[in-house]
């Protein structure tokens, strides 16, 4: 072999072994990158009971705002009961934009009737209370769209004829939301949970006029949330 020709070539195989080495490195960066969920990506199921949640409220809202995922490791399908979980957490931690954006996406499930979420059998007394209490700021929040002649069937455009029509539809033949049988039965609370606001407020008793008249059937004194959206 000539001398060009050994030159010639120790300079491909030095450029072979550059490129070999470049992709190994890439390669490398790419496995770097792959991302591996972590436990804490992923929701508690069931969370914590009230009491625990707004004992630190700004500790808790930081685990759930850094989670990636809406249903607990291995579901792969939003379901309603995760999401009523996750609108009673916003909800207990006085969360106002995220329990609105919880109940703005429950409203956009249009296979998911309030009526169908299914009974969360919870072990916690004052957790499934307030669950039951959620079902009821759910359907007020939804019937109040209706009673403006919305529809949770209804397509996201519509012509003005078509929402003239449906503002126009009899109440008796609108999709009205009722709360499950199961939340219409969780008994109240033997012990008044009072449940503060995000600045820490309390109310100052049952009588008070802006306490959740809903919430305090099912013995918890909670300040009524905004929960009607457009």
């Amino acid at each position: 072999m000539s001398t060009k020709s050994s030159l010639f070539w120790s300079k491909v195989r030095q450029a072979l072994r550059r490129n070999h080495n470049d992709q190994v490195e890439v390669e490398e960066e790419q496995e770097e990158d792959v991302y591996i969920p972590q436990p804490d990506d992923y929701p508690t199921f069931p969370p914590l009971p009230p009491r625990d949640l707004f004992q630190d409220p700004t500790h808790h809202f930081n685990k759930i705002a850094a989670r990636k995922f809406g249903g607990p490791q291995g579901e792969y399908e939003d379901k309603p009961l995760y999401a009523l979980y996750r609108f009673y957490e916003f909800v207990v931690l006085d969360n106002v934009t995220n329990y609105r954006n919880c109940l703005e996406a429950f409203w956009r499930q249009k296979g998911w009737p309030v009526d169908g979420i299914p009974d969360p059998e919870d072990p916690d007394p004052e957790r499934y209370a307030f669950l039951a209490g959620c079902t009821f700021l759910m359907a007020r929040a939804f019937n109040a769209r209706v009673k403006l002649g919305l529809d949770r069937n209804m397509p996201s455009l519509l012509i003005p004829e078509e929402a003239e029509a449906l503002r126009n539809r009899p109440h008796h033949l609108r999709n009205y939301e009722k709360v499950p049988e199961w939340a219409e039965k969780v008994a109240p609370l033997e012990e008044l949970l009072v449940v503060p606001t995000h600045e820490g407020e309390v109310l100052t008793g049952k009588e008070d006029k802006r306490a959740d008249p809903d919430f305090l059937d099912k013995g918890i004194l909670l300040w009524t949330p905004h929960i009607f959206f457009t």
